[in-house]
């Protein structure tokens, strides 16, 4: 039941990224890298039998990406000149549609690629459908001691690590500081001071009776993407949406007037017209943009957003900051996101998986991949990097240091995010009101959790 139940929820979210342009590419029937190698799954990372083939397949999030995916090529090329008999094929496919196609894959597993991306708010679910390694005696203790305080712990689910980290992604807002100082606006600590400041800077900047530039960048999209940043918005209202008690999982989305007033706050941001028009059509990759041409003032995001800012607009640099997201409870997991290995991969494959992956967060010490994307390393060594000193990671650091949710480990996730998404959206197209879309949000997570109970 679950497996059918979590297949609907990853095929909604597959439909709905297409409908939004989060395209990736498609996987062929026979890669360059198959075609190049005859014999795989015989070594691990050439320590066993010299010449014969290990070839690793990955489902990568970050490739299709500007300007950082050319890292995941060049990192993969670098490793092959040291280790002849490992072949990397890697495959640019956008996070949406990886887990989309990762669903469809649990029933064959031959498909599963070796090696593909994952994050904390999706690895408990790629995990229940029987698809991520136990990796937690194949990581080495010495590689595990090189990252960061409680980037180990976000990995794991019980006592299995599901995926090897590469990056943390906590949510913070980054935001104009040259705006804020222009317009004499303190930093906010609640929602409603968050709002309010939205509001004044939110303008008609050509005076010709429309509204061109936006407080607020929200994501308004009902995919993963806009779902995520409405459930940490709402855990940062003290909503944990789903908890585990006593071996149950429970909710506590209610009719209540605590749910009620923070469901009606984030809407009414659009109803009050200090989020970009066509709300429902903004997707992570046009709010960015948005931001990075000056459209928008404020964006909760996580910091790998600084990157795509900078690459776009260099002259932001210097009028940017960041402050943890507004409210009394944390809103945000550390965010860890990195590559899982499949349960189907063999010994070999997983020896030189794991090989791999630890060239990746190693070799270069310029960091250049994490720069140029904005994100911040999982590594302790790497997070002392001086790109994260400034102003604009100010408020992702103290979110950090502050301390974060745990990592999610309800294995139905995707379906709490997809009910989330569609009660949100039914009154950004007006289908519903605030009441009708919190009714409607009450009795699908009371039916989801039938499935997980």
């Amino acid at each position: 039941m679950r497996k059918r139940v979590l297949a609907l929820f990853f095929s909604a979210v597959m439909a709905m990224s297409l409908m939004t342009g989060c395209g990736g590419n498609s996987q062929n029937e026979t890669t360059a890298a198959e075609k190049e190698t005859e014999k795989v799954q015989t070594s691990a990372a050439g320590k066993e039998t010299e010449g014969e083939k290990v070839l690793l397949t990955i489902f990568d999030g970050y490739a299709g990406e500007d300007p950082h995916g050319t890292f995941i090529y060049q990192y993969a090329e670098e490793y092959m000149a040291k280790n002849p008999n490992v072949v990397i094929d890697v495959q640019a496919v956008s996070t949406n549609d990886i887990y989309t196609k990762l669903s469809a894959m649990a029933a064959t597993p031959k498909d599963v690629p070796t090696i593909f991306f994952t994050s904390a708010d999706a690895v408990a679910t790629l995990r229940d459908l029987g698809l991520t390694a136990d990796i937690s005696g194949l990581v080495p203790e010495d590689v595990k001691a090189k990252f960061a305080n409680g980037v180990v712990d976000s990995c794991m689910l019980g006592d299995e690590m599901s995926y090897f980290p590469v990056a943390v992604q906590p949510l913070a807002v980054i935001y104009r500081t040259d705006r804020f100082k222009e317009a004499g606006l303190e930093v906010p600590k609640t929602w409603d001071e968050f709002a309010a400041a939205a509001k004044v800077l939110t303008k008609d900047t050509n005076n010709d009776g429309q509204m061109d530039q936006w407080g607020f960048d929200m994501v308004g999209s009902n995919n993963s993407s806009g779902q995520s940043r409405f459930m940490a918005y709402l855990w940062s209202n003290g909503i944990d949406c789903v908890k585990e008690e006593n071996g149950k999982w429970i909710t506590d989305i209610s009719e209540d007037q605590k749910l009620m007033d923070a469901f009606s706050r984030w809407t009414n941001m659009n109803a009050d017209g200090i989020v970009p028009t066509g709300i429902t059509e903004v997707d992570y990759p046009t709010a960015a943009n948005y931001f990075a041409m000056g459209y928008t003032s404020m964006f909760l995001t996580g910091p790998n957003a600084l990157g795509v800012a900078y690459a776009n607009n260099p002259d932001l640099k210097g009028n940017l900051g960041s402050f943890k997201m507004p409210g009394d409870y944390p809103g945000t997991m550390l965010g860890t996101e990195g590559y899982a290995i499949s349960a189907y991969a063999t010994d070999a494959e997983k020896a030189a998986a794991i090989d791999y992956l630890k060239f990746f967060v190693e070799h270069d010490k310029d960091m250049q991949f994490w720069q140029s994307s904005g994100k911040i390393p999982a590594t302790a060594e790497g997070q002392k990097a001086e790109y994260i000193s400034g102003e604009d990671y100010a408020g992702f650091l103290q979110q950090i240091a502050d301390g974060c949710r745990p990592t999610v480990k309800f294995a139905g996730v995707s379906g709490l995010k997809s009910a989330l998404g569609n009660a949100y959206a039914s009154v950004f197209s007006n289908e519903k009101t605030n009441q009708e879309a919190v009714q409607s949000l009450v009795s699908d997570i009371d039916e989801l959790l039938e499935d997980y109970n």
